[in-house]
C-alpha cells in the first residue's frame, strides 16, 4: 500500500509502481511463497529434506541419460545453495547426491558405469591413489544386486563419518562387515565431478548447479 504522501504525488506513485514491476521482471524464476515441489519425469523432489538431523535444500536437479535412455533423476541437496562447482566442493557440512531411478539396472551394469565415470572424472594419479575406496564402492554396488524404476539411492558426504550410501533407506554395505563409510573426501569430490564437473553433460551440470529453471508439480516440463 503506497504511503498517503505518494497518493498526492502522481509522479512518485508512478515511479514506485514501475520500480516494483522492474524488480519482478528481474526475478523470472522467483518461486511464490507456497510454490509446489520440483517435478521431473514424474519424480517429485521436495525443496528441503532432513538428513542426519540437518536440513538440506534442493540446489538443483537434472535427468541423467545413458545413450538414448533416461537413467535417473539426479538431485543435489546442500546445507545452502551454491551455483559453482568449486563452491560446492569447498562447502562444509552434509552434501547429498540423490538418484531417483527411472529404469532397471543390474549390479554389474551399475558398477561398470560407475567405474567408467569415476575414471573419466579423476586424474591418473587420483585414480591410482583411490583404488581402495573405489573397490569398496564397487563392492557396495554389487551388494545391491539390482535397482528398479522408483528406487532411490542416496550418496552422502557426512563430516566425521565419510562417504555413506543407502538404497531405499537401507545402508549399503561395502566390505561385508558393516555399512559403507569411506573417510576420503577426495573420493566424494571426484564423485561430485561426475555430475557437476567439466566432463559432466552440460544439461545435467547446469540443472544441478541451479542454473536451469526446474518445473514445479503441475507444470509442463520445457523441451
Amino acid at each position: 500500500m503506497p504511503s498517503p504522501d505518494l497518493l498526492h504525488e502522481p509522479n512518485a506513485l508512478r515511479r514506485q509502481i514501475l520500480a516494483g514491476a522492474a524488480a519482478t521482471t528481474l526475478l523470472p524464476w522467483a518461486a511464490p511463497a507456497h510454490a509446489a515441489n520440483v517435478e521431473l519425469e514424474g519424480v517429485e523432489l521436495p525443496d528441503t529434506v532432513t538428513a542426519y538431523g540437518q536440513k538440506l535444500v534442493l540446489n538443483g536437479a537434472g535427468v541423467r541419460r545413458r545413450g538414448y535412455f533416461k537413467a535417473d533423476v539426479t538431485a543435489l541437496y546442500l546445507p545452502e545453495k551454491r551455483t559453482t562447482a568449486d563452491a560446492i566442493y569447498k562447502l562444509n557440512g552434509i552434501r547429498r547426491i540423490q538418484l531417483n531411478i527411472l529404469r532397471d539396472f543390474t549390479s554389474s551394469t551399475i558398477s561398470r558405469i560407475f567405474l567408467a565415470d569415476f575414471k573419466q572424472s579423476a586424474t591418473d594419479d587420483e585414480f591410482k591413489r583411490l583404488i581402495g575406496p573405489i573397490g569398496l564402492i564397487g563392492a557396495a554396488y554389487a551388494n545391491v544386486k539390482r535397482v528398479t524404476k522408483g528406487d532411490v539411492v542416496n550418496l552422502d558426504w557426512l563430516p566425521g563419518t565419510g562417504w555413506v550410501a543407502s538404497h531405499n533407506g537401507k545402508a549399503l554395505v561395502g566390505d561385508g562387515t558393516g555399512p559403507m563409510a569411506i573417510k576420503d573426501e577426495l573420493a566424494y569430490q571426484i564423485y561430485l565431478r561426475m555430475y557437476i564437473g567439466q566432463a559432466a553433460p552440460e544439461e545435467l551440470r547446469n540443472g544441478l548447479l541451479g542454473l536451469t529453471r526446474l518445473p514445479r508439480v503441475g507444470e509442463k516440463a520445457e523441451g
